[in-house]
């Protein structure tokens, strides 16, 4: 049985009429900060974008639980987006653990 955690997560430019932001490059720029930070275990995180906001730059994430201390600190640690300085900001971990 896997069990799965929540994250919404919003991202903070410096200059945010020089990005593209799209739900690609938002995981994308997650799932490289998992591979630089935790090498080739960190880039085998099962991580699922299942809701994006555009305008907000805001997404919902999936992660099975044995991954979301991982994925919280890979998240933390991006500067930059795009070669934009950048912050990215865990607002909300479920805290009600889904079962599938």
């Amino acid at each position: 049985m896997t069990v799965y955690c929540y994250l919404d997560v919003e991202l903070k430019l410096r200059d945010e009429d020089k990005a593209v932001v799209t739900p690609a490059y938002f995981l994308g720029s997650i799932e490289d900060s998992l591979q630089s930070f935790f090498g080739e275990i960190g880039g085998q995180t099962d991580l699922e974008l299942v809701k994006f906001d555009k305008n907000r730059k805001r997404g919902i994430l999936r992660v099975q639980d044995e991954f979301l201390s991982r994925t919280r600190t890979a998240i933390t640690l991006i500067g930059h987006f795009q070669d934009i300085p950048c912050h990215f900001i865990v607002k909300e971990t479920s805290e009600k653990k889904l079962e599938f």
